[in-house]
C-alpha cells in the first residue's frame, strides 16, 4: 500500500469527522454529550466488526504485557469523547479543530515525561507558535474569549494525547481490527455503565429523531473509524512514522475550510485560516 495515499485519506477523513460530522451530530441530535459519545462509539464498534476481516482480522496476541496501556487507551478515549462533544456545543468547527490541534503540545510534554524525549530550540518555538495560534483564534476586541467550550476542547486534546501514546504501545502487538474494537467497544461499555441513567433518560429524545440520529451518527462514526484505519496503516507502511504525524496536522487547515464551505461558518474567516496555517506550521516544527 502507498503510505502517501493512506495519509491523504487519513487527513481527509479526520477533517470530515472533526470539521463536519461531530458538529452536525452535536447540533442536530438533541441529546447530552454523554449520549453523543455513546452513540458514536457504539456505531463505530459495529462498523469495526464488519470491516475488521478486511484490515488484518482481530488478533490480541501479546496484549497480556500491555494491560496498562490498553486500560489507559480505553479510558482516555471514553472521557475524551465526552469532553469534545461538550466543547463543540459552544464553538464552531473551525475554531474547535484549531484548539484541538494543541494535542501536539500535550503529546510533546508526554514524550518528555514518559518517552525521555529531548526537544530542540526549533521544536520549542513550534510549541509557542501553536499556543499563539490557539490564542489568536480566541482573541476578540477587548481580550481573550476563553469560554467553557475552549477549556473542554483543550481537556479533550490532553486525553487524546494520552490515547495516542497508549495506542503507540499497543500497535506493536495487536492487529488493526483488534485495535478498532478496543478503541470503540471499551469506551462504549465504560460510558454506558457509568452514565446509564443519563443515557436512558435521553432515549425518549432519540425516539423522536430516529432517522436524524441514525444518519448523523453513522456519518460521524464512519469517518472516525476510517481515520483510525487509514492513519494506522499509514504508520505501518511509512518509512518514517514521524512524517505521517506531521502530515496529519494538515487536517486542522482542511477542517477550517470544510467548516466555511459546508457549514457556512462566515465569522472571522481570515483569522481562522491564518490560525489554522500557523497550527500546521507549528506541528511541522514540533515533530521535526
Amino acid at each position: 500500500m502507498n503510505w502517501i495515499y493512506l495519509t491523504l485519506l487519513a487527513i481527509t477523513t479526520r477533517a470530515m469527522y472533526g470539521g463536519i460530522a461531530t458538529k452536525v451530530l452535536s447540533k442536530d441530535v438533541k441529546v447530552s454529550a454523554i449520549t453523543h459519545s455513546i452513540l458514536l462509539t457504539t456505531f463505530a464498534s459495529i462498523l469495526s466488526i464488519i470491516i475488521s476481516p478486511f484490515v488484518g482480522g482481530i488478533s490480541f496476541t501479546g496484549i497480556e504485557s500491555f494491560y496498562l496501556s490498553a486500560l489507559i487507551m480505553v479510558l482516555s478515549q471514553a472521557f475524551g469523547n465526552i469532553l469534545f462533544f461538550k466543547g463543540i456545543k459552544y464553538l464552531d468547527s473551525g475554531t474547535t479543530q484549531i484548539i484541538f490541534s494543541s494535542i501536539l503540545i500535550w503529546g510533546a510534554i508526554l514524550s518528555v515525561a514518559f518517552l525521555d524525549s529531548i526537544f530542540s530550540t526549533k521544536q520549542i518555538v513550534g510549541i509557542l507558535l501553536m499556543l499563539f495560534a490557539i490564542l489568536l483564534v480566541q482573541y476578540k476586541k477587548g481580550g481573550l474569549d476563553m469560554n467553557s467550550g475552549v477549556l473542554y476542547v483543550i481537556a479533550s486534546s490532553i486525553l487524546f494525547a494520552v490515547f495516542q501514546v497508549a495506542s503507540a504501545n499497543l500497535s506493536k502487538v495487536i492487529s488493526t481490527g483488534a485495535y478498532l474494537l478496543m478503541a470503540y467497544i471499551g469506551p462504549s461499555l465504560i460510558v454506558g455503565i457509568l452514565y446509564l441513567k443519563r443515557i436512558i433518560n435521553d432515549l425518549h429524545l432519540l425516539k423522536q429523531q430516529i432517522k436524524e440520529s441514525f444518519l448523523k451518527t453513522l456519518f460521524a462514526s464512519g469517518t472516525s473509524m476510517l481515520y483510525f484505519v487509514f492513519s494506522y496503516l499509514a504508520y505501518r507502511y511509512a518509512p518514517d512514522r514521524g512524517v505521517v504525524v506531521v502530515l496529519l496536522t494538515a487536517q486542522v487547515v482542511l477542517s477550517v475550510i470544510f467548516g466555511i464551505i459546508f457549514l457556512k461558518e462566515k465569522d472571522n474567516q481570515l483569522k481562522k485560516v491564518i490560525a489554522g496555517a500557523l497550527a500546521f506550521a507549528a506541528g511541522i516544527m514540533i515533530k521535526s
